[in-house]
């Protein structure tokens, strides 16, 4: 019965669409001493819709007009006067004169976008978060930029460190690939707080991927992969500042600069300054609800275009960051010999710093711009110090990444696609891991009478080589077909096959699948941090043998374009996606109470991930975005001979969000309101795996933001977590931190109540 209610639900959208569509190509140029030249990158666009695209590098563009879109087209491109052309209603061919220009007086462009777009146009099922989208929010790195998305929820790992992570298809951020501008980032150590060290305002988008995603990359995606697009030396501004304060005493300041060197060349700065100065401690545990920290981050880029033939384009960007945070117990001063009542105090204490610097350069090899080369080079140090209470563990890191690409149309119909290339990784972890406790610390009960020091170094040499072949036989078909093989010098061979499918049934339906393999080196004391701000025993005798994690994901996505006028229309998108692990490190912390294990699994891991979302614009200016996503995720623990299937722990079963925006003529003023509701999380049992188990109640959050917008100047002012609503008591214990029963990691909820903030944007030379 309920298989028939679906198909008839799915039988009456697919009737309700008209099958009409207008096929539109053409070539967009400009004329330049007589010559005429292809002008890439132009927007290309049906006025009032999220519908569009951009030209290629020889100016060309396809694009495909459902009935209910306007017969209008319209142009736009920096430095250019914007033009909009009168169609036919038939299929046509159009050949557009740009015209650059010289002098602008007087003259206010003014554009509209959605937060989040969920675009039809993407072989891969991509939810983008837009600058609109970003603005949303309080002045926000990227661990805070998804409060407005159903897909990735972002939590702290423990009341004590301020670390967070996020969760993508009921799977811990580690599982996500991580990348900057298609260049993978945030690896290994920087894992831990990497999400605190990308401002928001540096960034354009954020394209977050679901499921198997291209070979080209790497062998690391197994939940998706999450892109990074920052402001760009030839598109942004001269210079923006933004500053930024709350209620609880955290401060920001960012700002990014573009200078226009010459005709090929351009320099950009971004800068980013926070410090978190308030010591609160609201719930009177005596532990800080957040550390106080520190963090300065630089981005330098540089950026060279050849006005060539061959398009020559190169960028490099250095990378410089420091950042300290101390937390725990209040009223302390330098380390452990600090004292409350003759008892020592449980302190935070993490320095990190990070020097990157890379490269990207392409260039077509033939005249007809039909093949083309990349090559991506990357070199990172990362260094961490942590001490977490009696725990120390800290290390550095240096990876190398390279990778060359060749991209070719095998025909002029733009049918056939192969991309071929070679990579190499080269992964080098000296750290260390020490639990420094003995039995005369003051009047505390102490139950580990001894020091345990482990030395965890290990070095990856990954060479591999790839393939990638994409076919599109018709314009409503595409498919994709990759295969990469890497050799691993500590784990041997990773063969990693994928393929997506994206079929158009009208231009008001679009169905994707995919299917494909990941692998992922394990670093495990850094990516569960959250486990070491607790008494725990971490047993670490095994924790240089444990093996590669890989795993298997598939999924399918149905989305429609549901009519409602002819210049609108309801964006309504289905998912399902599983990942199913081959092998998985379980971070067992329910055997016993007092202690830690890591192993491979030895039994079945999975993650079953639903989720159904909506847009839809009921009068111009004001959008609904409404999504809602439940989870299953299991995963089996064992003890000797024993088995236990259990549902992972802090992991929400569901979240459901409403994004309401709207913003009056010319976008003077913006207001928005966002609210969730997270559904309840297995909190890890304490009497072992037959204990009952317990989970987190239901709670809302709400946020709200006003903007007052004019040409260059911004103020905006807003709330976090409206309702003040914080779990009670998130450490067990904390009267007693060395006792054996001190746990901060059991967080499922907000630390933080209600707080306040008000921000400024400044916008400083000639605006683009």
């Amino acid at each position: 019965m309920r298989k028939n209610i679906i198909l008839l639900f799915i039988t009456f959208i697919i009737c309700s669409v008209n099958s009409y569509s207008q096929h539109i190509n053409g070539h967009v140029f400009t004329i330049e001493d007589g010559k005429m030249s292809g002008l890439p990158g132009v927007t290309v666009f049906f006025p009032n819709t999220g519908h569009g695209t951009t030209t290629a590098k020889d100016g060309s563009f396809e694009i495909t007009k459902s009935e209910t879109e306007p017969l209008k087209l319209a142009f736009s491109l920096v430095g250019f006067a914007p033009d909009t052309v009168e169609l036919s209603g038939k299929d046509q061919h159009i050949m557009l004169e740009m015209k650059p220009v010289t002098e602008l007086n007087e003259v206010q462009v003014s554009g509209y976008q959605t937060g989040t777009i969920n675009s039809r146009l993407s072989l891969f099922r991509v939810e983008t978060i837009t600058q609109t989208g970003l603005a949303k929010l309080a002045c926000c790195n990227l661990s805070e930029s998804f409060e407005n998305s159903a897909t990735v929820t972002v939590g702290f790992t423990d009341a004590v460190s301020g670390a967070k992570q996020i969760q993508l298809l009921g799977l811990s951020g580690i599982y996500v690939q991580m990348m900057g501008e298609n260049i993978p980032t945030m690896r290994g150590l920087a894992q831990t707080f990497g999400w605190n060290y990308i401002p928001g305002p540096w960034l354009e988008s954020i394209q977050v991927s679901k499921g198997a995603s291209s070979v080209l990359n790497g062998y690391e995606s197994i939940s998706g992969q999450i892109n990074l697009e920052f402001k760009k030396p030839q598109t942004a501004d001269p210079l923006f500042i933004n500053l930024f304060a709350n209620a609880t005493g955290r401060y920001e300041t960012n700002i990014t600069a573009a200078v226009p060197l010459s005709d090929k060349w351009a320099v950009g700065l971004l800068g980013h300054y926070s410090t978190e100065t308030g010591e609160h401690d609201f719930n009177r545990d005596g532990f800080r609800d957040r550390p106080t920290s520190e963090l300065v981050n630089l981005y330098n880029r540089w950026d060279y275009q050849s006005a060539e033939d061959n398009g020559l384009h190169s960028q490099t960007g250095l990378k410089f960051l420091y950042d300290t945070r101390q937390g725990g117990q209040t009223k302390h001063g330098d380390h452990a010999e600090h004292v409350n009542n003759g008892n020592p105090l449980f302190i935070s204490d993490i320095a990190n710093k990070n020097f990157t610097v890379e490269n990207k350069t392409g260039m077509y090899v033939d005249a007809n711009h039909y093949s083309s080369i990349g090559f991506i080079n990357s070199f990172t140090h990362y260094e961490q110090d942590a001490e977490i209470g009696m725990k120390l563990f800290g290390g550095h890191q240096n990876t190398y990444y390279s990778n060359l690409i060749m991209t070719s149309e095998l025909d002029e119909n733009h049918v056939h696609k192969l991309s071929v290339g070679v990579s190499f990784l080269y992964d080098n972890l000296q750290s260390h891991f020490e639990d420094k406790r003995n039995s005369n610390e003051g009047n505390l009960t102490v139950f580990l009478p001894q020091t345990t020091y482990t030395q965890i170094d290990k070095t990856e040499i990954v060479p591999g080589a790839f393939t990638e072949y994409t076919v599109s036989p018709t314009e409503k078909l595409t498919a994709v077909l990759g295969l990469r093989a890497d050799r691993n010098s500590r784990y041997g061979w990773l063969v990693t096959p994928r393929a997506n499918l994206k079929y158009d049934v009208n231009e008001h339906i679009t169905t994707r699948i995919s299917a494909g393999r990941g692998f992922r080196s394990p670093n495990v004391i850094f990516e569960n941090i959250g486990l070491m701000a607790s008494s725990r025993m971490v047993d670490v005798q095994n924790i240089n043998d444990l093996d590669m994690e890989k795993a298997w994901n598939f999924g399918g996505n149905l989305q429609f374009a549901i009519p409602v006028s002819e210049s609108n229309h309801i964006s309504l998108g289905f998912d399902y996606f599983h990942t199913r692990f081959q092998n998985q490190i379980v971070a067992d912390m329910e055997r016993n109470r007092n202690s830690l294990y890591f192993y491979n699994l030895q039994g079945k891991s999975y993650a079953d991930v639903w989720q159904a979302d909506l847009t839809f614009s009921p009068f111009t200016r004001f959008d609904i975005y409404a999504a809602f996503r439940y989870n299953n995720t299991q995963i089996t623990y064992n003890e000797g001979s024993k088995q236990y299937t259990k549902e992972k722990p802090l992991t929400s079963r569901y979240r459901g969000l409403i994004n309401l925006a709207y913003a009056t003529p010319l976008r003077k003023w913006v207001f928005d309101f966002t609210t969730q509701l997270n559904g309840p999380t297995r909190l890890p049992n304490l009497d072992g795996y037959d204990g009952k188990s317990e989970y987190s109640p239901v709670y809302p959050m709400m946020y709200a933001q006003i903007t007052k917008n004019t040409k260059r100047f911004d103020v905006y002012a807003g709330a976090e977590n409206l309702t003040g609503y914080r779990q009670k008591n998130p450490i067990i214990e904390p009267e007693n931190p060395f006792g054996k029963n001190f746990d901060s990691s059991r967080i499922w909820g907000p630390l933080m109540g209600r707080e306040f903030y008000i921000g400024v944007r400044l916008r400083i030379g000639e605006l683009k």
